[in-house]
């Protein structure tokens, strides 16, 4: 798609984004196999209890150690700065874009869904100092109510009184996040990541030994990850070679800790499970209605829709709103074949795929921007940013006063 037609696009759209966990590489790791791993293991009732726990706990340790524990302590700092200064720069320079499009008559928030639980976008708001809403409210004990999204915010000018509405992002968490707490049906904002601290503790007073490791170590395939039944059969080795120890009663500090966490675990079922908490339905049911309405634009960002019941929202509105766009970014051209097979096309033509070959074979005319263009390979946070940038370029700057 051409970049002339994505400004024209967004001059007159409902501005939505979709994150996945691809843009918090190469900080954060993303699900990979830890959905089906969880999935299989749910599914899987022939095994014993004892062998379904160590499993469990080895696939949890995976995950807490990889995608939640980094948000509390940097791990790579060289890769944690990366990836903040790229939500830095998205925040930045679509701040300008909404500041300067020509169409007053639309509101000048901006939806961001994602699925991801860490902070790192939040910490970015924090650094840019721009309008950033979270769902939260109040100073000292803040509360989560989704009624606060639909705020906008404004500024009045000191000598003639003149009120301008101003951007604010809207970040909506449809799986919970790290940083939220629950007491009864409210959530509240655990700023010090107690419960990740909580589950880290009982993790360093489990024995390393206990657990089974998830990725492979030999040389040959160092990094690779296994198959579920690969832990499996680890697993009943570890229980074999510790037949007097209660695996059962092992973990259970660990996963009552883990439980406290106020998030949707990554399995198929996981929707089954949030639909009972019902703030994670309500931001399901934003999440469509945003999508229903008229003159609105979609960007998909880093998000594989291995989520089925995201994939199903977002086809359905494709569907039954004409004027609804759908932007994915394909990290690489081969992720086009995968996408294609989800995301069926639709009658109303409105789902675009940008793959990096498609998107600089487009706008290979435009002399202006070829050598930027030139460089995409791949389609990351920094590569997608510089889209935008070539976009917010081509607004002039006094456009929308």
């Amino acid at each position: 798609m051409e970049i002339a037609k994505l400004k024209t696009f967004i001059q007159s759209a409902n501005i939505n984004f979709l994150f996945g966990s691809g843009l918090s590489k190469p900080y954060l790791s993303t699900l990979g196999d830890i959905e089906t791993w969880l999935t299989e293991l749910a599914n899987n009732n022939s095994i014993s209890d004892e062998l379904r726990q160590v499993v469990k706990a080895s696939i949890y340790k995976e995950y807490f150690t990889k995608v939640i524990l980094p948000n509390h302590t940097i791990t790579i700092a060289e890769d944690y700065d990366t990836v903040i200064n790229g939500y830095k720069s998205f925040l930045i320079v679509w701040n300008d874009i909404i500041n300067k499009r020509a169409n007053r008559l639309l509101t000048k928030q901006v939806n961001i869904y994602t699925t991801n639980i860490d902070t790192l976008v939040e910490n970015a708001s924090e650094k840019v100092q721009i309008e950033f809403n979270d769902g939260f409210k109040g100073s000292i004990n803040q509360v989560f109510d989704e009624g606060n999204f639909q705020k906008s915010y404004s500024k009045t000018s000191l000598h003639f009184q003149n009120v301008s509405e101003i951007p604010v992002f809207n970040l909506l968490k449809m799986h919970g996040s790290i940083n939220w707490s629950t007491d009864g049906d409210i959530i509240s904002n655990d700023y010090t990541l107690e419960t990740v601290n909580k589950i880290n503790i009982e993790l360093q007073d489990t024995d390393p030994e206990f657990f089974v490791d998830c990725t492979k170590r030999d040389e040959e395939e160092e990094g690779a990850i296994k198959k579920i039944s690969e832990i499996q059969d680890e697993a009943a080795k570890l229980i074999e070679c510790n037949s007097k120890l209660n695996f059962n009663e092992l973990y259970k500090n660990l996963f009552e800790a883990y439980d406290k966490l106020t998030i949707v675990n990554p399995t198929k079922q996981k929707f089954i499970e949030s639909v009972i908490e019902l703030h994670f339905y309500e931001l399901m049911r934003m999440y469509s209605n945003s999508l229903e309405k008229e003159n609105s634009i979609l960007f998909v960002m880093g998000f594989s829709f291995a989520d089925e019941h995201i994939a199903k929202i977002t086809l359905r509105a494709a569907n039954t709103n004409p004027t609804l766009l759908v932007v994915i970014f394909a990290f690489d051209d081969d992720q086009e074949a995968k996408y294609n097979k989800i995301l069926k096309p639709t009658p109303n033509n409105n789902i675009f795929i940008i793959t990096p070959t498609k998107f600089k074979e487009a706008n290979k005319e435009d002399e202006t921007k070829k050598d930027k263009i030139s460089k995409i390979a791949k389609f990351d946070l920094t590569t997608i940013n510089l889209v935008f940038e070539l976009i917010n370029s081509g607004i002039p700057i006094n456009y929308g006063k």
